[in-house]
């Protein structure tokens, strides 16, 4: 684990949180300011888990059951949380 940009980073490079991450198809995921990522993030994988965390900075403690909720009722492409956190232009200031 390491300090970067204010958050700490930790590349899992095997066991249950890789598992976790490449079973589900994400390369990383974020809670609050800790990201864990299955190998060494790119920079565009950066920017959008910092996203996440500027979200949950704005958000608080209801991001989690939040995001969650979203994903249930609106799967991955239409969840608002990660559409912001995209390239594409900002829903939450």
């Amino acid at each position: 684990m390491r300090f970067r940009d204010g958050c700490f980073l930790y590349v899992a490079k095997g066991g249950l949180a890789r598992l976790v991450l490449t079973r589900r198809g994400f390369s990383a995921i974020t809670f609050g300011h800790v990201i864990v990522a299955a190998k060494e993030p790119t920079a565009a994988i950066w920017r959008h888990e910092l996203r996440h965390v500027a979200q949950y900075e704005r958000i608080g403690l209801a991001f989690l059951p939040l995001y969650i909720w979203f994903h249930f009722t609106r799967g991955y492409a239409r969840h608002p949380l990660e559409r912001d956190a995209s390239e594409a232009p900002r829903l939450i200031s």
